[in-house]
């Protein structure tokens, strides 16, 4: 009996998204905020292809905004699709060979289903972990991973919400210029959406925003002809940028939160 090829993610007929969100408090004073960022590629419904990832960002949004430094983040914990297996990676020192590399899951050729099922165990499987580690779940996470769930659903992904790629999740509290000048721009520098959960309403309202990203100015553009260049200035909230935006609207863009 021959041995079996190894999976292989297939090279034709990817169709990519990416996400990220915050899965704590950050500000304040604190240092190290953590962060959910999920790659993967579908063909024909099925995520064939995929990247979970725990980061940690050292520098907050204050430090952030009197010095203009980026913080700076590293992966923590990962699992990624690869030749012929799920890679699990965990950190385990500064220095940037300093992981942990075992094989959670060997794949073979015609492992597609497999892979696509894997996506949610090993979600689910961080969820899980992140939930053990922490008594109170911060609305961030109730965001974060609840956007996950969401997005998996191929009538919200491919439906009327198929324009909200290259997603960054937050909440309402969150300040727009940490949310659009900081995070956007260092996950996705030429645009995407945001994804903003306004928790009184049990909903999320996603902004799409372009490439005008500005760090020293606060401000960014929204891909709207009506709404024009809006400054993320100080303080204000995103939850702010939705009611200044959208308030008299049909809210046609948005999905409820359970």
């Amino acid at each position: 009996m021959s041995e079996k090829k190894p999976y292989k993610v297939p090279s034709t007929g990817m169709e990519y998204n990416e996400f990220a969100g915050s899965l704590g408090p950050y500000g304040n004073g604190n240092p190290i905020n953590t962060e959910l960022h999920v790659r993967y590629g579908v063909r024909g419904g099925r995520y064939y292809d995929w990247t979970i990832e725990v980061v940690g960002r050292e520098g907050d949004v204050d430090s952030f905004r009197e010095t203009g430094e980026r913080p700076v983040r590293y992966v923590m914990d990962s699992f990624s699709v690869e030749d012929g297996a799920v890679v699990h990676r965990v950190r385990t020192g500064g220095g940037p060979d300093d992981f942990e590399t075992t094989v959670a899951r060997k794949l073979y050729a015609g492992d597609g289903a497999l892979v696509d099922t894997g996506y949610d165990f090993f979600l689910k499987q961080l969820a899980d972990t992140w939930e053990q580690r922490h008594e109170v779940r911060d609305p961030r996470t109730v965001a974060t991973f609840g956007f996950a769930a969401q997005n998996r659903n191929p009538e919200f992904r491919d439906g009327d919400h198929s324009w909200v790629r290259n997603t960054i999740v937050c909440i309402d509290d969150d300040s727009a210029d940490d949310v659009v000048v900081e995070r956007l721009k260092h996950y996705f520098p030429d645009g995407g959406t945001v994804g903003v959960h306004l928790r009184s309403a049990s909903r999320m309202k996603f902004l799409k925003v372009g490439r005008g990203v500005d760090a020293e100015e606060n401000s960014f553009e929204l891909d709207d002809d009506e709404a024009g260049s809006l400054k993320a200035t100080g303080y204000a909230s995103m939850g702010m940028m939705v009611d200044t935006i959208y308030r008299g609207d049909d809210w046609i863009d948005d999905t409820f939160m359970s």
